[in-house]
């Protein structure tokens, strides 16, 4: 394992906690932009791909073949029905790079020259035979750096390895390692070990700090589940056994007191996204994904939170923040509890990062909209388009964003066929689905 350090605390700074509608808000003078409604007209989605492993070229019903003068939207990956198809965008270029067996979760290389799935398994974007560096994992991510992966075996160690990087072994079986985040330089990577603590490790030569610590029968064990871009700050959830609603908390890198960031979140990963340093998150939802949510915005040292939605009449979830770091899109819906959950309406907003300013980018009441990604020049929104059933089948189409009008049209076409996904209390997995690899 190397060398440790301890540099944990045991006390947070703080404690925040909103439990559906009790907290209080008071929304002041916010600017309504103008609102563009995208009239459903449902693509029938349940068709099966087809799958080939030759490429199909500049197809009629390729979304981007129209989109002149648009260049580096990059490529798309998906699993559907045991196949693992993509598609360049630029070109419109389709292939099945693994014909069966690949399931979730679907992942782009920091290069996009590999695509990483179900338990750890890779193949060449080029399509090739498939590899499994790590041998048999149960969680695992590609550093943002090199095509390296780091794992979590069946006994609980932590592995690297990759397309050309021979499996090492940091931490040894039995030591109880449960979830694993690279750093956003890629030197480092946070695990939560045992279930009563965090640690930092350096990739280079093993070299652990604990950065946290669960204090005996008041605390619960950590899930590690990112990092703040600057490398300073992990963030992990507090699982408690039983509860949907979780602590969202903070360690330092380089020692000091831990700090809460809201209480309560549901713990999703794509529910958390970062505009330059602050970090807007949906949180307090103690239940399911319908009530209670709002947008927060937060930032380190202080963690002080501030409301970005300001609307309790719904609720907001799957924040995506644009290159440039001035907005967030989110989907909203009725704030009331859905039965069975996931079922109902979900229309795409679009907001200022400083929570000024917020527009509704579609309205329409047989569609949800879910899961929205932006392109690196800001210019596109790529999001999940289905049914207002919680296991109808659905799309992943573009919209192109005029921010400062508030305003938004779809990209006529579909760029991808995802089927239904599985999910809990109205979360979808569709992150888990499908990747884009956007250059730069």
């Amino acid at each position: 394992m190397g060398r440790g350090r301890h540099l944990y605390a045991t006390k947070p700074r703080r404690t925040k906690r909103v439990v559906g509608l009790v907290l209080i808000v008071a929304v002041v003078g916010i600017g309504i932009a103008a609102v563009v409604r995208l009239e459903p007209s449902w693509l029938g989605l349940g068709a099966a791909p087809t799958p080939t492993a030759a490429p199909t070229t500049g197809a009629p019903g390729c979304p981007t073949a129209r989109l002149a003068g648009t260049t580096g939207l990059g490529a798309v990956a998906w699993v559907r029905d045991g196949a693992l198809r993509l598609e360049d965008l630029d070109t419109c270029e389709e292939r099945v790079v693994v014909q069966e067996g690949a399931s979730p979760p679907v992942r782009f290389s920091h290069d996009g020259r590999w695509i990483g799935f179900g338990e750890g398994s890779i193949v060449s974007a080029d399509g090739g035979q498939t590899q499994s560096p790590l041998g048999e994992v149960s969680t695992w991510q590609w550093s943002p750096r090199t095509d390296v992966l780091a794992g979590v075996t069946p006994g609980g160690g932590l592995v690297l390895g990759g397309p050309t990087a021979a499996r090492r072994v940091l931490l040894p079986d039995g030591t109880g390692a449960g979830h694993v985040a690279f750093g956003p330089d890629g030197r480092s990577l946070a695990v939560d070990v045992g279930g009563d603590r965090v640690e930092v490790l350096d990739v280079a030569d093993g070299a652990t700090s604990t950065v946290y610590r669960v204090t005996p029968g008041t605390d619960a064990p950590p899930t590690v589940v990112g990092w703040s871009p600057d490398g300073r700050w992990v963030l992990f959830f507090s699982s408690f056994p039983g509860k949907a609603g979780v602590p969202l908390n903070a360690a330092p890198t380089v020692g000091g007191a831990w700090a809460n960031v809201f209480d309560p979140v549901l713990p999703y990963a794509d529910f958390l996204t970062w505009c330059g340093k602050d970090l807007v998150l949906s949180g307090g939802a103690d239940r399911s994904v319908s009530e209670g949510n709002q947008l927060l915005g937060s930032a380190p040292p202080r963690w002080r939170f501030v409301n970005l939605s300001g609307d309790f009449t719904r609720s907001w979830i799957w924040p995506a923040c644009s290159p440039n770091g001035r907005w967030v899109v989110a989907a909203a819906m009725p704030n009331r509890r859905e039965r069975p959950a996931g079922h109902g309406a979900r229309s795409l907003w679009l907001l200022s990062a400083d929570g000024a300013r917020r527009a509704r980018l579609t309205d329409a009441t047989d569609t949800a909209y879910e899961a929205p990604r932006w392109s690196v020049d800001g210019r596109f929104v790529l999001v999940v388009r289905r049914g207002v059933e919680a296991s109808a089948p659905g799309a992943l189409v573009l919209l192109r964003i005029e921010p400062d009008p508030g305003r938004a049209r779809r990209v006529p076409g579909v760029v991808a066929r995802l089927g239904p996904v599985p999910g809990e209390r109205g979360h979808l997995d569709w992150s888990a689905v499908s990747d884009w690899y956007r250059p730069g």
